[in-house]
């Protein structure tokens, strides 16, 4: 029995005898179908909109025109493409941005041919034919590849210049003015020809907003579209002589399409012109990379949802023969929308049947009610097309001009300059009515911003052993002994990308470091990139400064660098350690144990080598060290833990412990303290619970002072409790300047 039986059965709790039982095959057609024209009544609105922006710079005659041709272009357009690629719910539509790139064009033309309505319109049709041929090629070529790699500044500036065209060229549209200079003018003067439509038009975009709020999962667009007309005409029956615009006007398909009746004779001699051809070129190959980058898009989007498989070539070449299509039905260029496929898939569309639905749908909303479609209000989509616009800003780009003024990182406000120069000349561009010039010039400009990034200097910042230290806090003994030989440990921080175009400089401050550096560490917490020939010179380094005695340590790369350093650097004897404070903690213990004077520091210290029992008188020393008991640890146990009473304080006389935060996976090294240093007691001041873990890193010696000693101390031996809290003091404003000291090097 088929699961499809099964259901059947349990829902009517028994077989209905000779009852038809749907297939599987049946259900999911149904479903397909349904999805369909679910999402082709929410795209009509988007389609007309489109249609009307592109023609609207022929005239207000034109504009029911337009609105048949977004129908005719989503259906032909769709139809094809859902038959040529390989199967899938990513429908195509005429989006708003390419139609205000061909209302772009249209406006050269118009200029061109000095008004000549009857050649723009023959020549429409090519530049949609012309970015067709353009995406068959890119197919064909692979060059798809390539486009993809497209800088996201460029595409920021392309659709926020677009963004900022649309409601620069709607804006006037609700006030009844010819431009937006025209706009200007009447609120300086404060008289508003029709203020009626303005005020309407805000209604609409404030529906449009109040629709996204109050009932998210219906279609705010179509909402407004309807609620909009109906209130359009309402007011009109009111009141006739009020100045709400004028409606689309009569539709007809048969007059849209336009490349199956096209003027030869005007298509002839306007192609003569040398002007106009460069812009139909310029035009057709911003659509065709445009229209590209949108299927490339919506269809990751897509598998992201679904597991589609992918014909790259087959899907952009179906993709331009759409363009072509649309071309012949109505001169609009469509494209690969992601919202709408992301809709078409949560209705139930997972193949091609849904979206030669929706088109289909389209052609008989166009077909069957041309009368609803024509008392559409001009106001009402212009009122759309802004909230669209509204939409379309990137909000990148305001991170960008953010990052610019607040970011902490001085690197972050660089890149954040340099993607806002990318932005603004992209921008400029498209709103200039040069998309394609903006483009290549934001390609350009992001091409040369690489190639200051790579031929930067791979040296930022060089430190030494005097300058900066490890997090690990030892001994005033030992801190004396790091300040005077710290000049032989040096800190290279490096930044950018590690290529073969800077690695040798790379190489050659090295070598002028022998002779003065016993240890080297290279800081790569900066480098975002590292190729072949940065291993190999990271290689030759550590086999050198081997050969010659020195040191060498790698700190902080990237997780994925990590294993390729470690494999390279095997060989010699030079460490990859995860962070700049633990390669400054192994140095420091290198030099250290080099010094004769520490070597006793390291099988262990008396009491009075401490640095809080440092400077006390004999009978000073005898009372403390009669109030101390030993204890020692094992690699691993912990002194105290987060929450434990803050009861005693801990001598370190021989090895090291970690003050550690957090717990699991998040568990984090804040500190180290070695032989010589106390832990805890600042514990005995406050008396508060342990704010963190104390654990030993090896085999630790440690004098225990507990509180109750403590108190005894500070009431029988006034004067030795105020050297204690002297030395607690003193030892506590040294760890507040070194961290001070390590937070300023931080930032610069």
């Amino acid at each position: 029995m088929s699961l499809d039986a099964r259901g059947a059965e349990g829902a009517n709790g028994v077989g209905l005898p000779g009852a038809p039982i749907p297939s599987r095959a049946g259900t999911n057609l149904m479903r397909e179908v349904a999805a369909g024209a679910t999402v082709g009544v929410i795209a009509l609105p988007f389609c007309v909109t489109a249609g009307v922006l592109a023609y609207e710079p022929l005239g207000r005659d034109y504009i029911g025109l337009g609105a048949a041709a977004g129908i005719l272009c989503a259906v032909a357009g769709g139809v094809t493409g859902a038959l040529l690629r390989s199967s899938s719910f990513v429908p195509n539509i005429p989006p708003v941005s390419m139609a205000l790139i061909q209302a772009t064009f249209i406006s050269t033309l118009l200029t061109a041919l000095r008004g000549d309505v009857a050649a723009t319109l023959a020549l429409m049709p090519l530049t949609i034919i012309g970015a067709g041929l353009w995406q068959v090629l890119i197919a064909v070529s692979g060059l798809a590849r390539a486009v993809k790699f497209t800088p996201y500044p460029v595409l920021a500036g392309f659709v926020t210049g677009l963004a900022v065209l649309t409601f620069v060229q709607q804006l006037p549209r609700l006030f009844d003015q010819p431009s937006l200079g025209g706009v200007v003018s009447a609120l300086g003067a404060l008289t508003v020809p029709s203020p009626a439509l303005p005020l309407f038009g805000l209604g609409v975009l404030l529906l449009v907003r109040l629709s996204e709020r109050a009932a998210p999962r219906l279609p705010a667009m179509l909402v407004a579209l309807i609620a909009g007309s109906l209130a359009w005409h309402g007011v009109k029956a009111l009141w006739p002589d009020l100045g709400l615009g004028q409606l689309i006007g009569s539709l007809s398909l048969s007059q849209a399409s336009l490349g199956l009746k096209l003027d030869w004779d005007a298509l002839g001699s306007a192609l003569t012109d040398r002007v106009i051809l460069q812009s139909l070129l310029l035009t057709s190959l911003t659509l065709g990379l445009l229209g590209t980058l949108d299927y490339t898009f919506a269809f990751r989007s897509a598998q992201n949802l679904a597991d589609l498989e992918a014909w790259p070539r087959r899907d952009l070449a179906g993709q331009g023969a759409s363009n072509v299509a649309a071309a012949m039905a109505g001169g609009l260029a469509v494209t690969s929308s992601i919202a709408f496929s992301t809709t078409l898939y949560d209705a139930g569309g997972r193949t091609r049947v849904s979206t030669v639905s929706m088109a289909l749908v389209l052609l008989a909303a166009a077909a069957l009610a041309p009368s609803l479609i024509s008392a559409l209000p001009v106001v009402v989509l212009s009122a759309l097309l802004v909230a669209i616009s509204l939409r379309m800003w990137d909000r990148w780009c305001v991170t960008v001009v953010r990052d610019i003024f607040f970011a902490a990182d001085p690197d972050a406000r660089t890149r954040a300059r340099r993607n806002a120069l990318i932005v603004a000349a992209v921008m400029a561009a498209t709103v200039l009515g040069q998309p394609v010039v903006g483009a290549l010039a934001g390609v350009v400009v992001s091409c040369l911003v690489f190639i200051a990034e790579m031929s930067r200097p791979i040296l930022r910042r060089e430190l030494d052993g005097t300058q900066v230290f490890s997090k690990r806090i030892r001994s005033q003994h030992d801190r004396q002994l790091l300040q005077e030989s710290g000049a032989s440990t040096v800190i290279l921080e490096l930044q950018g990308v590690l290529f073969f175009g800077n690695a040798d400089d790379l190489a050659n401050r090295v070598r002028t470091l022998e002779g003065r550096a016993e240890t080297v560490i290279l800081d790569l917490r900066r480098v975002t990139d590292l190729d072949t020939s940065g291993l190999t010179v990271l290689r030759q380094l550590a086999e050198r400064c081997r050969g010659r005695g020195v040191h060498l340590a790698v700190s902080g790369p990237r997780d994925g660098y990590r294993a390729l350093l470690e494999s390279a650097l095997a060989p010699s004897d030079a460490r990859v350690v995860p962070d700049l404070d633990a390669a400054l903690e192994w140095a420091e213990d290198t030099r250290l144990e080099k010094e004769a004077a520490s070597r006793t520091a390291w099988g262990g210290l008396r009491v009075d080598e401490t640095d809080l029992a440092g400077g006390l008188s004999e009978r000073e020393l005898a009372a403390l060290t009669g109030r101390l008991s030993p204890a020692s640890y094992r690699a691993g146990e912990a002194l105290c833990r987060t929450g434990e009473p803050a009861d005693k304080l801990w001598l370190i006389t021989r090895g090291s412990v970690s003050v550690q935060i957090g717990a699991d996976r998040h568990r984090r090294r804040v500190a180290g303290l070695g032989p010589g240093t106390s832990v805890g007691e600042l514990g005995l001041l406050d008396r508060r619970p342990r704010s963190a873990d104390v654990v030993a890193d090896c085999e630790v010696d440690t004098f225990v002072l507990t509180a109750e000693d403590f108190d005894d101390l500070l009431r029988q031996e006034p004067q030795l409790g105020q050297s204690l809290l002297s030395t607690i003091a003193r030892m506590t404003a040294q760890r507040l300047r070194a961290t001070s000291d390590e937070l300023r090097l931080a930032e610069m």
